[in-house]
């Protein structure tokens, strides 16, 4: 990836990351402020949910200026595997959120209910959902431009955000539709049946995001599907008369793959010229890089079959 292209994403992904900054601090404040006028816990979540997205825009802002650093003397392979980390944080505080609201709504049903003021909260409703909805359109085109893994994380939470908005505005419809009315005993229970009801729909993505990060954290490897395909096409750079066997590792880290090959050389093909392993390597590149653009290979070249592998020291 050519140096002006890396340096335009990355302002892609600068300016989208502020934008959302500025975003999350307007809604956190309508949140919190309409919780209050409306005396709603479903939009005080809503409020604080923005609140944490907000500070962690912040933390994304400096790790996405630390992984385009390649090295440090402290962090010799750089700063990918910060990109994972933070969303896993990330979505361990929505999550411990996302519980204490679930357990205060509970407790809320048993003790009768909550007063609430349906008119407010339907106007928050629809300013909070219109805001995030469209937030989750921009981010996502942000992070396919710049291809990053944080801008993905932040259009899928704006989206979420923006569907639970929705889901808050149609529930305080009703219960503005219900005070007055015969049923309008059953309005108290509708925002701590709110609260609950966001957070059962909240959890799904959240919990697969915090899966796939993990993995990552994890130093798991990628699908089995996406082995096989940059194994064989390794595999196919390689003339066999190159090489009696490869070992193949690889590894998603954030926005990059990194990918060890370590090649057995034969004996009696040992004396080659320096020029010519780095052919093998330029052909590797060339072939995997069409699979991930942000690819990182090392190819380590042996003919002493002790260094093939960790798995196949011992064989």
């Amino acid at each position: 990836m050519s140096s002006n292209s890396q340096s335009q994403e990355q302002e892609i992904e600068s300016g989208a990351l502020r934008r959302s900054a500025w975003l999350y601090l307007f809604m956190a404040l309508l949140g919190l402020g309409f919780a209050y006028v409306a005396e709603s816990a479903a939009i005080l979540l809503d409020g604080i949910y923005s609140f944490i997205s907000l500070l962690m825009t912040f933390v994304a802002q400096r790790v996405s200026r630390l992984v385009q650093t390649p090295y440090t003397d402290r962090f010799h392979f750089g700063f990918a595997h910060f990109e994972p980390l933070l969303n896993v944080v990330r979505i361990l505080l929505i999550l411990a959120i996302a519980t204490f609201a679930a357990a205060a709504a509970v407790i809320a049903l048993l003790d009768g209910g909550r007063p609430l003021n349906a008119g407010s909260a339907v106007i928050y409703g629809v300013l909070a959902a219109s805001g995030c909805l469209a937030m989750a359109w921009v981010q996502r085109r942000a992070s396919k431009q710049a291809g990053s893994p944080i801008l993905a994380v932040d259009a899928r939470n704006w989206l979420v955000d923006g569907v639970l908005s929705s889901g808050v505005a149609v529930a305080f419809v009703i219960a503005f539709l219900l005070q007055g009315s015969a049923y309008a005993d059953w309005v108290p229970f509708i925002d701590p049946l709110l609260v609950i009801t966001m957070v059962a729909l909240l959890l799904p993505v959240p919990l697969k995001t915090l899966g796939d990060n993990l993995r990552e954290v994890l130093f798991a490897a990628p699908d089995p599907e996406m082995q096989v395909h940059i194994r064989e096409l390794v595999e196919g750079t390689l003339d066999p008369e190159d090489r009696d066997r490869i070992f193949v590792r690889m590894l998603p880290v954030g926005r990059f793959l990194y990918l060890q090959v370590h090649v057995l050389v034969p004996r009696d093909n040992e004396a080659r010229r320096i020029d010519e392993f780095d052919a093998v390597r330029n052909r590797m590149y060339e072939a995997v890089k069409h699979v991930h653009p942000r690819l990182m290979l090392d190819v380590i070249f042996t003919g002493d079959e002790r260094w093939l592998g960790l798995g196949e020291a011992l064989a």
